[in-house]
């Protein structure tokens, strides 16, 4: 079956082509979502991401990885630029939670692990901001246009 479908694809024509990887592609994304719907991933936020990355791969995790050192870079700088002492705000935290985070973290490296902290906790804005927007930025990427 496989060098006959090998041997048929070949005798096509561009524009054949075309329409049928148009054709299988609404097939597998339709046989897809049907999975989806068996696993119970479907309308969920980890199906749609899990859907994304499969069906816009490389472009989807470069985009979301790409928003998410933008979100860190403006987490660290927005805590630089506000004077905001990082160890003084983890002695806050400790008190408050009775941990003792502020002694586990070097003192150097403190806005750096506030940033990313603060740039976690800010993922429910920013994956639904990539889920909405990855299509038409991996689409104009894909063009060529960057």
């Amino acid at each position: 079956d496989i060098e006959f479908q090998q041997s048929r694809i070949q005798s096509l024509s561009t524009y054949a082509k075309t329409l049928e990887m148009r054709r299988v592609d609404t097939l597998l994304k339709r046989l897809n979502t049907i999975r989806d719907i068996h696993t119970g991933e479907h309308n969920t936020w980890k199906g749609q991401f899990k859907a994304l990355a499969r069906d816009y791969g490389m472009g989807f995790m470069i985009y979301w990885t790409g928003v998410w050192m933008v979100t860190g870079a403006g987490c660290y700088f927005a805590l630089e630029m506000g004077g905001v002492d990082a160890m003084d705000l983890l002695a806050k935290l400790d008190a408050t939670t009775g941990t003792d985070l502020s002694s586990k973290i070097d003192p150097t490296l403190g806005n750096v692990a506030v940033a990313i902290a603060v740039n976690e906790l800010i993922e429910p804005i920013r994956l639904p901001f990539v889920v909405l927007t990855v299509k038409p930025v991996v689409n104009f990427i894909r063009k060529g246009k960057i």
